[in-house]
């Protein structure tokens, strides 16, 4: 976990030391991700040179529902919609986390 998170959620929680970002808290909010159309999903994908499959693999779902939310035939939404407005933001998360392994550094 990075100091910077560490360092946001106890001066969050200063005022009133309970020990959790509750919604009441009024130095952190949660924030809604944006919507994300089937196209912006598909630019996301290809701007991560990343196949359907692959890109699925990486959203745990299949290569099917990737389809779909680029055709425009599901909507995104929930978890898979907070994941993709997070790699969005920050690429780096996907090998930050271990969802693509880097195997150039075996080289």
């Amino acid at each position: 976990m990075s100091s910077y998170y560490k360092d946001t959620v106890k001066d969050a929680l200063f005022p009133q030391k309970k020990g959790v970002i509750t919604k009441r808290n009024k130095y952190l909010q949660p924030v809604a991700p944006e919507k994300m159309s089937g196209a912006q999903i598909k630019k996301l994908r290809e701007k991560l040179s990343l196949s359907v499959s692959v890109f699925a693999s990486v959203m745990n779902v299949s290569s099917k529902t990737v389809e779909a939310w680029e055709s425009g035939t599901n909507e995104i939404g929930g978890a898979a919609l907070r994941l993709l407005d997070m790699i969005k933001k920050n690429p780096d998360i996907l090998l930050e986390c271990g969802a693509l392994d880097d195997k150039t550094a075996l080289r």
